[in-house]
């Protein structure tokens, strides 16, 4: 079930409008009720919310056809939808079909039944046809007519799938639904496995006839809303299946990992005569070393292809191609780098994966539908590369493939052949030293107090100089002044009359774990200071920058789940003017710690300052070091939080002396 935009997106082939159902499947008479006038009862709570999905019903079902002689997939949903206000009939008046040849709608119904018990039904007549600027892809359009607030939505459709042996619904959206099931309809020779995240387990029915039937009824879903600090994505309730077992197989499961190392390591690995020349054009091309400490003889390799490769996911994975067009799609990328790293040597695993921000890997279900992403691990140094990111270097991959598991793929020789063994394994996280964002600033106030100059350096290193790192050197010369400033205007808004703007390790292809992204200025402000009456009032925690703040009221949802471990270190100096001291210097001593170690906690705020005449030097630490943090101890991790917001809102008064 799909639900999340602002309209329903079913697949259809363009001239399959009329096409007819196979007459042997499940669901080929599916309709609605044709005798209901009158809505279904809702309660008062119900009628308050926007929209109330009222019926979800989705059914997959794998279909053998006699006349063609294979397996087909078709998919059955129906929905009905109350919507209660102006943004529920936005969201719900209509239904956009993109037309694409993966699939075929071979029975579409739509109809809105009104509070008076009115039904208009949406004819084929009123389908509408658009095309994309392109003039490629087209889109149906279904307006539902009639949709006034508290009226019914209702529509179903039949439409035939691209034929897959795994597959993923979503069962859970920000909208509260009734009646929700799901099924899996297969033919008895095929055992298909499910597994529900976030929800309970399906069960198996056997009251249809020469047939295998999964199913999930739920008479209540919960609607999710958004949290900081949690992949909401991740959470919704959502059922994975595979294929496990062909009868005419026995009793040997079907699409294992170690299925899927074979199937992964062939692919990737696997060399025509074509595609050796091709790899030993990019090493006489590129004059790597092959000799050396192993981090920099990885690196160099993987600098020049990236730098020298573009990334491209139309483009052929056939490497002599590639190294013809310079273009590569993610994949390609793989297979050359593999490629190099195996003429050069360098011993390596294939590592396979998924994003955690939608799905996280489960390595105790075998659906391949986990198989997303391509990394590389080196045995030797520990460490990970992301081949087909040109914007991450050795030693780093996208954040949201840390934290997780992924299947580990190396070719053990057999005699005079080779296969692929894996194994499932942790991808760890990178440490919060190694993704600062720093800041170091010295603050002088005019001799009259009526505006401050400020030495100001930021140093980005690890994911938050991904940001801007890689992409620094293809920004336009005359952009650039723009972007530094603005960098800077993030710690101090009002920031004006630049004197010194730079930046350092700006070049392409550097890797921000050893040259981190560093901006350098001078610069004055007028709103440090404000003065009242015969003080001044020193904003010195707006030098912090924009600071999160975590104060929600409703009961936490989930567990703690950070992007990536983070730290932040910033030193703040100045001097008192003369003449003034400091009346509450006290307020930058804070404390805040989260972890079952006081000594190395988890996560933590600290700040302290130092008085040395005239000068004050004030340092402030801040600390995310664990991805993950049980919801059950929110607080703990809230207070850190909030002691960084908090601080944002310091404000030291300056009181003249006697």
């Amino acid at each position: 079930m799909r639900f999340f935009s602002l309209v329903f997106f079913l697949l259809i082939a363009a001239a399959a409008a009329a096409q007819t159902l196979p007459p042997g499947l499940v669901h080929a008479g599916y309709n609605w009720d044709e005798q209901r006038r009158q809505r279904l009862p809702i309660s008062a709570e119900e009628e308050a919310l926007p929209a109330i999905i009222l019926r979800d019903f989705t059914s997959i079902e794998y279909y053998f056809d006699q006349s063609r002689k294979d397996l087909r997939l078709f998919a059955t949903e129906h929905r009905i939808v109350r919507v209660n206000s102006s943004d529920g009939i936005e969201r719900f008046n209509k239904i956009v079909v993109p037309v694409l040849e993966s699939g075929a709608a071979v029975a579409i119904k739509a109809r809105t039944i009104s509070p008076r018990g009115e039904v208009r039904e949406v004819k084929a007549a009123d389908m509408k046809e658009l095309k994309d600027q392109g003039g490629g892809r087209g889109f149906r359009v279904f307006a539902v007519d009639g949709v006034e607030k508290g009226s019914e939505v209702e529509y179903y459709y039949t439409r035939e799938r691209p034929f897959n042996h795994f597959g993923s619904e979503i069962l859970q959206s920000e909208i509260v639904a009734r009646d929700v099931t799901f099924e899996l309809i297969s033919p008895e020779s095929l055992t298909f496995e499910a597994r529900v995240y976030h929800g309970p387990a399906v069960t198996v029915d056997t009251t249809l006839a020469h047939h295998r039937v999964l199913r999930l009824s739920l008479p209540r879903v919960a609607a999710l809303r958004e949290e900081a600090f949690a992949n909401v994505q991740a959470q919704r309730m959502r059922v994975e299946y595979k294929l496990a077992y062909m009868a005419s197989r026995g009793a040997v499961r079907q699409f294992t990992w170690a299925d899927a190392s074979q199937y992964v390591y062939r692919t990737i690995m696997a060399l025509s005569k074509d595609d050796v020349k091709a790899v030993a054009k990019v090493l006489a091309a590129a004059r790597l070393p092959t000799a050396g400490p192993l981090p920099e003889r990885i690196a160099a390799a993987e600098n020049y292809i990236k730098l020298n490769f573009n990334l491209e996911e139309g483009a052929s994975p056939s490497l002599s191609q590639m190294v013809a067009t310079r273009n590569a799609p993610e994949a390609g990328f793989s297979r050359l780098m593999a490629a190099v790293y195996r003429t050069l040597g360098i011993d390596f695993e294939l590592v396979v994966t998924s994003g955690r921000e939608a799905a996280p890997f489960d390595g105790s279900f075998d659906t391949w539908d986990y198989l997303d992403h391509f990394a590389l691990y080196f045995p030797a140094t520990g460490q990970f590369l992301a081949p087909g990111r040109p914007e991450y270097r050795y030693g780093m991959l996208p954040p949201e493939w840390t934290a997780s598991s992924g299947l580990f793929i190396k070719g053990v020789a057999l005699g005079n052949t080779e296969e692929a063994v894996g194994k499932v394994k942790e991808i760890p996280a990178l440490s919060a030293e190694q993704s600062p964002h720093d800041i170091d600033v010295t603050v002088a106030f005019a001799p009259d107090l009526s505006s401050s100059t400020l030495q100001l350096r930021q140093t980005l290193g690890g994911y938050p100089a991904v940001q801007i790192q890689p992409y620094w050197s293809q920004i336009p010369e005359d952009k650039r002044t723009e972007i530094m400033q603005q960098l800077q205007k993030s710690i101090v808004p009002d920031a004006s009359n630049f004197q010194k703007l730079g930046v350092r390790n700006g070049e392409r292809g550097l890797s921000p774990l050893t040259k981190p992204f560093i901006i350098e200025s001078q610069l004055e402000s007028a709103s440090l200071l404000d003065k009242a009456g015969p003080r001044y009032l020193f904003k010195i925690g707006t030098l912090l920058g924009p600071q999160t703040e975590l104060y929600q009221k409703e009961e936490r949802q989930f567990d703690v789940e950070n992007d990536n471990n983070r730290r932040y270190l910033r030193t703040i100096r100045f001097e008192v003017p003369p003449g003034y001291t400091v009346r509450n210097l006290k307020d930058l001593n804070v404390d805040v710690k989260a972890g079952p170690d006081a000594a190395k906690p988890v996560f933590d705020f600290r700040s302290s300052y130092v008085q040395n005449g005239q000068t004050v030097t004030v340092t402030v630490a801040e600390n995310y070091r664990q991805v993950y943090w049980p919801k059950a101890d929110f607080e703990a991790f809230r207070a850190v939080v909030n002691a960084a917001a908090n601080f944002n809102k310091v404000v030291l008064v300056l009181d003249k002396k006697g």
